[in-house]
Order: C-alpha cells, then sequence, then structure tokens
C-alpha cells in the first residue's frame, strides 16, 4: 500500500467500484479526430495506454535519446493534434498522442504526476541532426498556441515545444525496493534511472546539441522579476502549483503564498488552476472581514506563476489534531478520555459549524470542507482554508473538485451541500474512515451507532445526524454486511460463504492484466502475484477450504508465463505463484515458475519478505524440503550467507537506520528466516543472527506513553503484522520458543497491548485488522480471546456488500479490493485462521508460537476451542 493519494486518486477514475488503470476509462466516443485519420501507405497505429502511437514505414527508433513533448490548453487540444501530426506524417517521423480530450485532462489534473503532467504530443527525432532540423520547424508551426509548461523538460525558446533526453525504448531497472523503474543506458552499457522529476536535467555523459544552448541559458537565467517573499519550505504540492510558508521580505512576517500555473491542474471541466486561485482571490475579498478565514494580502504574477498572498495562520490542521488527540487509538481508552475528547470535537464542531454560517451569510458556498482545509488556532478558534472552488450559495452546479468522503451528492447545492458535507465531518471527527460511506450510503447510519456506542454524546446526536443524512440520501435500511459480524457470535461458515462468494463474483478471467479487482500495485507487478493479484486470492481461498476453480489456477499459470518482467520475490513475483501452485497440486508448472524466479536472483538487492532474498530463501527451503533438490538448499544457504555478511556489516547498503522495518519489508522478516535455517540446519550461529535481527528491529521501535510498542517508520508508529510491530511480536515468539532471551516477552506484550486499541482504519490483512486478529490468534494467549472477539465484530465497520456478498475496501478505502495485502481474500485468511481452519497467512511462512502450537494440542485433546466462534464446517 505504497501509493500516494494521488496516485491512488488516478486509479479511481475508470470505475466506481474497483481500482483500474486510467486507460480504462469510457472515452470512446469522445477520441480526437486525430485518432480516427487515415495515414499514408506502410504507416503502423497502435495504442500504448492512454497514447494513440503512429509510426512510418521501417522506423527503427534508436534505445534512447532527445524526444520532443508539445503541450496545449484544453481547448486547443484537438487542433494542435492535427497540425502536429501532419507535420510528422509528412517528415516520417515517430509520434504518439493522448487519444481524447478526457485523456488529456487526466494527465494534468490537479493530483497528477508533476514530472510527467503537461505532454500531449511526444515526438521520436532519429537522431540529433533530425532533432536540430525538427525544433525550429516545429516552433513556428505552433506559435501562435500555448500550454502548461511541461516541469521535466527544456521549453524550446517560447514555444508549447519542449525537449529533455530520455528512452526511446521501454527499459527498466530494479530499484532499492525490488520494484520496476525506467532506465537509460550509460556508454558503457550500465542500466541507470530515466529521472522523470519536475525539474529539467540531462545525463552527465550527453552533451547539449546547439540547437538547445540558447534555450538551456534562458532556462539556468533565473525568474523574470522581483519577488517580495522568501520562500522557507513548501506545505503542499499539486499538479496546479505549490503552497508555501515564506516570509515578507519588508515585514520578516510569515505569510503563505499559494502558487497556481497556467493550463496546468485542470478539473473535470477543464478550469486550470490559474483560473481556480483568481476565483479564491475574489472569494477571499467577499469574505475579507470575517475571522475564520485568511486575510487576502496579494496577488502577483512572476515568470507566468500566479501567486495569492495570504495570511499565515498558526495552528494545526483539524486532520492533525484529531489524530494526535483520538482516543480509540490507545489500547484502553478511559472513560474520561473519551468525555474529555467529546467536549473538545462538540466545541470545535459548533465553532465549524458557526463559521460556515458566516461563510453562507455573505451569499458564499465554501464547496471543499474537510479536515486538512480547517486550521484549529492555539486558543480554539478556527479558520477555513482553500477557497479555489467556493461558489455563489446560488449556483447549481457542482464542483469540478471534491476530496473523498465529503462530497455532497451532485443534486445538492448551496447551503444544503456544504450542510450535508458538515454532517460527514461530525461523523469523521468521531470515527474517522472516510470515504467508506461512499462506498455504501448504509454506513452513515451504522457507523454514527459505532460512535454513539463507543462515545458519550447527548442522546440527540446519533438519531439527529441520521435522519439529517436520511433526508438526502432517503432511507438508509439495514447495513446487512455489517451485521454478520456484529449480531451475536459471527457465524463462521456463513461468512467465509460470504466473502467466497464476492471474490467469485468479481473475477475476470477474459481479462489478461487481472483476474481479480485489487490494489493499483497489482498492475505494475503483472496481476498474479501473491501480494496483489491472483496468486494470493486462491492461496486464501484454498487455506479457508473453499473450491478453487481449474481455470482460475490455468489464468494463474498463464499470466506467470507471459509476464516480460517478472520479479523474483515472494509477494510480489514468481516465488509466491510457484508456492501458491504446488499448494494447488500443479507441482509441475510450480517447479518451472520456481526455475524462472532462481534465474532472477542476481539482481535481488532488498532483505525482506515480501520481495527480497528472505522471501526467496523460505520458498527455496519449501521446495527443498519437499522434492530433496539439494541445489535448492545450497542456494538457500548462500541467501542466509549473503544476509548475514550485510548485516553484520556496519556500512551496509541493505539495512540502513532509515530502511523499511517489519515482517513484509524489515529485519522481522530476516529474523524469521534465520530461524528457518536454524530449524533446517541446527547451526546455532543462525539463531543467533536471528537475535541479531531482533534485536536491531526492536531498537527501531518505541513503548508509548500507553504501554504499547510500535515500530516507527517515516514517523508513523505501527503495529500492523507485515509493517509493524505485530510481525515482530509473532517472531518473537517463535525466537523464544527456541531460546530464552531477556527482554523480548516485554516486547511481546507491549505489541499485545498496543493491538488492543478499538480503532484500526483498514481491515486489511498487512495493514489492518484482519492482521491484527492473526496476530492476537497466532500468539496463542487465552487471555486475548475477548480481545480478539471484540477485532472480529469491528471487521462489520468496513464490511460492505458487492452483488449482494461480502467484500472489503482496499487502499485508504477508495475503492474494493478482492487481493490478500489489501482486500477480501486478506480478510478471509485472518478469519481462517482464528476460525481453526488454517495456521498461515503468508505461503511457505509459519507463523504459530509455541503457545499457540500448545493450545492447538489442547484442543485436539478436548480443550476448549481459542477461535471466536467454534463452528466448523
Amino acid at each position: 500500500m505504497k501509493e500516494t493519494l494521488p496516485q491512488l486518486v488516478a486509479y479511481c477514475q475508470a470505475d466506481p467500484l474497483f481500482f483500474e488503470p486510467v486507460w480504462r476509462i469510457p472515452d470512446d466516443d469522445h477520441r480526437f479526430p486525430t485518432a480516427r485519420r487515415p495515414l499514408p501507405s506502410g504507416w503502423r497505429v497502435g495504442e500504448s495506454e492512454l497514447w494513440v502511437v503512429l509510426l512510418p514505414p521501417d522506423a527503427a527508433l534508436p534505445e534512447q535519446g532527445w524526444k520532443i513533448h508539445v503541450s496545449a490548453t484544453d481547448a486547443d487540444a484537438a487542433t494542435v493534434c492535427d497540425l502536429v501530426v501532419d507535420f510528422c506524417v509528412n517528415r516520417n517521423i515517430a509520434v504518439k498522442f493522448l487519444r481524447s480530450k478526457m485523456a488529456m485532462r487526466l494527465l494534468n489534473n490537479k493530483y497528477a504526476d508533476r514530472g510527467s503532467s503537461g505532454k500531449l504530443i511526444t515526438l521520436y527525432p532519429a537522431d540529433e541532426e533530425q532533432l536540430t532540423e525538427v525544433l525550429p520547424e516545429l516552433a513556428a508551426i505552433l506559435r501562435d498556441f500555448t500550454g502548461p509548461y511541461i516541469l521535466s523538460d527544456l521549453r524550446y525558446e517560447d514555444s508549447p515545444v519542449y525537449v529533455r533526453y530520455g528512452g526511446f525504448q521501454p527499459m527498466t531497472y530494479t530499484k532499492s525496493d525490488g520494484s520496476l523503474g525506467y532506465a537509460i543506458r550509460t556508454p558503457d552499457g550500465r542500466l541507470v534511472p530515466d529521472k522523470r522529476t519536475p525539474a529539467f536535467t540531462v545525463p552527465e555523459w550527453v552533451a547539449i546539441p546547439e540547437v538547445l544552448r540558447a534555450s538551456v541559458a534562458k532556462h539556468g537565467s533565473g525568474a523574470e522579476g522581483e519577488f517580495p517573499y522568501q520562500i522557507e519550505r513548501a506545505l503542499h504540492f499539486s499538479n496546479g502549483g505549490g503552497v508555501y510558508l515564506a516570509r515578507d521580505g519588508e515585514s520578516g512576517g510569515y505569510v503563505v503564498l499559494l502558487e497556481a500555473r497556467p493550463h496546468a491542474g485542470l478539473d473535470t471541466g477543464g478550469v486550470d488552476a490559474v483560473a481556480r486561485l483568481a476565483h479564491e482571490r475574489d472569494i477571499l475579498e467577499r469574505l475579507s472581514d470575517l475571522d475564520c478565514v485568511p486575510r487576502l494580502l496579494d496577488y502577483r504574477v512572476i515568470w507566468e506563476h500566479h501567486f495569492l498572498v495570504e495570511e499565515y495562520i498558526e495552528g494545526k490542521t483539524l486532520m492533525d489534531e484529531v489524530f494526535e488527540r483520538y482516543p480509540l487509538v490507545s489500547p484502553d481508552p478511559t472513560a474520561e478520555s473519551l468525555a474529555s475528547y467529546t467536549r473538545w470535537a462538540t466545541d470545535v464542531l459548533a465553532k465549524v459549524d458557526h463559521a460556515l454560517m458566516s461563510v453562507h451569510a455573505k451569499g458564499v458556498r465554501f464547496a471543499d470542507l474537510h479536515p486538512e482545509n480547517i486550521i484549529v488556532r492555539p486558543d480554539g478558534r478556527v479558520v477555513l482554508i482553500d477557497f479555489e472552488i467556493a461558489s455563489d450559495l446560488t449556483d447549481p452546479r457542482p464542483p469540478g473538485l471534491a476530496a473523498a468522503g465529503f462530497a455532497a451528492p451532485r443534486d445538492l447545492s448551496g447551503r444544503e451541500a456544504d450542510n450535508y458535507v458538515l454532517n460527514c465531518l461530525r461523523q469523521w471527527v468521531f470515527l474517522p474512515i472516510s470515504p467508506l460511506q461512499e462506498r455504501d450510503p448504509v454506513k452513515l447510519s451504522s457507523l454514527t451507532d459505532v460512535v454513539t456506542e463507543h462515545f458519550p454524546l447527548p442522546p440527540a446526536f446519533g438519531p439527529r445526524l441520521v435522519r439529517q443524512f436520511s433526508a438526502v440520501r432517503g432511507p438508509l435500511g439495514e447495513d446487512v454486511a455489517a451485521r454478520m459480524f456484529t449480531a451475536g457470535d459471527p457465524g463462521w461458515p456463513a461468512i467465509r460463504d460470504s466473502i467466497v462468494a464476492g471474490i467469485d463474483a468479481s473475477a475476470t478471467p477474459d481479462r489478461r492484466d487481472r483476474l481479480f479487482p485489487g490494489d493499483p500495485q497489482q498492475f505494475a507487478t503483472g496481476g498474479f502475484t501473491v501480494a496483489n493479484g491472483a496468486a494470493g486470492v486462491l492461496w486464501a481461498l484454498r487455506q479457508a477450504g473453499a473450491a478453487v476453480p481449474a481455470d482460475y489456477v490455468d489464468w494463474l499459470v498463464a499470466a506467470a508465463r507471459r509476464a516480460p518482467d517478472p520479479r523474483p520475490g515472494l509477494l510480489n513475483g514468481l516465488h509466491g505463484v510457484a508456492a501458491t501452485l504446488e499448494s494447488l497440486g500443479r507441482r509441475d508448472d510450480a517447479l518451472d515458475i520456481l526455475d524462472r524466479a532462481r534465474k532472477l536472483h542476481d539482481g535481488l538487492a532488498v532483505p525482506g519478505l515480501h520481495g527480497g532474498l528472505a522471501g526467496a530463501g523460505l520458498n527455496l527451503l519449501h521446495f527443498s524440503e519437499l522434492t530433496g533438490d539439494e541445489g535448492l538448499l545450497t542456494e538457500a544457504l548462500d541467501i542466509g550467507e549473503r544476509l548475514a555478511a550485510e548485516l553484520g556489516d556496519g556500512d551496509s547498503g541493505m539495512f540502513t537506520p532509515q530502511g523499511r522495518v517489519g515482517l513484509e519489508h524489515g529485519l522481522t522478516g530476516v529474523a524469521s528466516y534465520f530461524l528457518r535455517l536454524h530449524d533446517t540446519t541446527g547451526e546455532i550461529r543462525h539463531l543467533d543472527l536471528a537475535r541479531l535481527a531482533l534485536r536491531r528491529e526492536i531498537d527501531r521501535g518505541q513503548v508509548l506513553p500507553d504501554g504499547g510498542f510500535c515500530l516507527l517508520e517515516s514517523n508513523r508508529y505501527l503495529a500492523y503484522l507485515g509493517t509493524g510491530s505485530g510481525g515482530l511480536a509473532l517472531v518473537l515468539s517463535q525466537y523464544l520458543g527456541r531460546r530464552a532471551e531477556p527482554g523480548f516477552a516485554d516486547v511481546i506484550d507491549g505489541v499485545r497491548r498496543a493491538c488492543r486499541a478499538p480503532f484500526v482504519r483498514h481491515p486489511s490483512l498487512f495493514m489492518g485488522r484482519a492482521g491484527t486478529i492473526a496476530t492476537f490468534h497466532l500468539l496463542g494467549r487465552p487471555e486475548d480471546r475477548p480481545v480478539l472477539r471484540e477485532h472480529v465484530r469491528r471487521l462489520g465497520w468496513h464490511a460492505l456488500l458487492y452483488q449482494g456478498h461480502l467484500a472489503f475496501p482496499g487502499n485508504q478505502l477508495m475503492r474494493l479490493s478482492m487481493d490478500l495485502e489489501t482486500g477480501s481474500a486478506g480478510v478471509l485468511v485472518a478469519l481462517s485462521v482464528a476460525f481453526n481452519q488454517s495456521a498461515s497467512v503468508i505461503p511457505v511462512l509459519d507463523l504459530r508460537s509455541p503457545a499457540f502450537e500448545a493450545t492447538e494440542r489442547k484442543q485436539e485433546n478436548g480443550s476448549d476451542s481459542p477461535a471466536p466462534d467454534a463452528q466448523r464446517r
């Protein structure tokens, strides 16, 4: 779940239910006319994602070189496409262009990638001689047009024509995290990153062509005009521009600068950032006498960029305030902490309500009310910020932008629309899991019940909120999905069958890119992996005792075999596919895929289970035991030696102080591998290495004031199974089953305490509640059974229906997911463990602790089941 929110938003454009690539947007009826034009004999036409590609006869493009990009405004895009394609056809130049205005808006919207945004057309000159000939001619043809500035490129003269040196052919390299990145080739043949940052750069071995020297000199001369503000740091970046904290050069006081780039940051209606910034200036002028709105100080245009200067508001966003104060992330929130938070939250909400009424009294609809657009001052007063999509109260048009979870229905306008979103905020402050409610409005009711169950709110709070939601949405009905978890003891057979039916209903065996909808990562890794692809779903079905259709298995085999650039990893590559196929009885296919994975080890430079050496080693040990192949054991031992050398190296590039933590990516997974090596070889050295890895991982954690132990990564305290201290507790427990170690038991108890917290934002296996359920059960402590039951019951918070069957939201709750890492398959396998149907949540990795195994033996002898519900099938 590594994607940033803007990246996730891009995968939400093509389908309302599932994450899909942007090129699946329904724009067939809106293609640029150029996309359907007849071409001279010998020309080839094809499509690549959102691009139409035109290749001249006998085109033989080099691997890399200087390529030309053309930008255009929303209004001129079709005309510019016609002109440039005519130009290229007449000169036999390979070219590609975006296929529709919808595609253009997607790649130039507010949250599009800043490095590549603005590119409408790409030309591929055969060499520098053709580049030198083409640039002046193309600039002359387009002299009357303009477009967004392409930040990754060099602008040629004053035209909408840009250039950068980069790859023509698709070449990739393996990044430090095991993922693939775009590459170019050095003169000595090495592949290095093809940098696509929002700044023009040139590889050190590439000389600037003479035709570009004047443009390079101008590019380096700095911005035109005086700028009386000293920028101290960026607060936020988007494709439309940045938001900066700055000092006024005259007074020395702090101000906030809002930047807008012309023709960039388009909304769904094609309105650009500059138009929205000018509109925000006008709105702030209308609201200038309100103390709940920043004061407008200045508006300037510097080097084509527009800057709105406004008052700096000291304080924190409501988002930050809530996350710092929220009591349900504590293991045992007290009645006083809940009452104190309730008093604070209701007070802030009343102030937001009053601020909104003040804005409405000026005839303005705010239209962008959400927790990051509210600042709470140190004295408790609130200020509303970001009025770029505000409008007149009488304007019936829906805004062109909206924050997920805080968008009014499109048929609402004016005061009613803002008040609806205020009610969403009222619910969010007490249960911050938006945009779950957008998946199913019934959650507006059932989650309000959750709020009133946990917080001492006035009796009328919940009914009034539900009544106001119902007035807009209609009768909300009963949350059927949630009741499967909350009505008495959850019934495992019914839950299992419903999740399986939902997975089956979502299957698309006719598609080549994916079998089941899941996280966007599957489109980068091939759609067949354990974490986000078909292998993980099929493995979860088998673990749950469900039928695995043969055509699903056939799809998995075919997808893995045709992958052009597969990764070898256990969770993100071929090792996991091999383990899954073997578990499904397809050993010959499994061994074939395993051989392919083994050939990819040379480029493997990450340590963890997810996509690194530890995961590969575990799978080699697994197949060595199954087949008796000594060669596999030798390879596994070699991986252990490599990890041992890196672990003992004080300057290791593999294990850095800033590296990732946890079972999936960190030293926890490496320690698990050393424990497995110890069991295989009997060597105490491997046990010592596991202890060293675990000690170093513990050093990356902290005991919090509430007594919980979490791992720290990127300033976040994490207790999850895959990326936090949950997985660490399991591996520590396994270590203690082999040898005593002072302090390890205390860490386990701290993790158990951290995992008691009632609030978990995601339902998922590796970073959510499902993983916490599996962690508690695999630790096997009888005293944790009541907590485990509560976690199972609270899965109802996130439970949704897909075609009448249980399904769960994935990354950031923005779309449904069926995969193992983020979606329904992960919930299924965690519940399979909790209901004693399975002993593992990850292929080839046994995380059972000695306490769990002892409990299992007692159960076999007739003792009570530790599962939340002893129903069997």
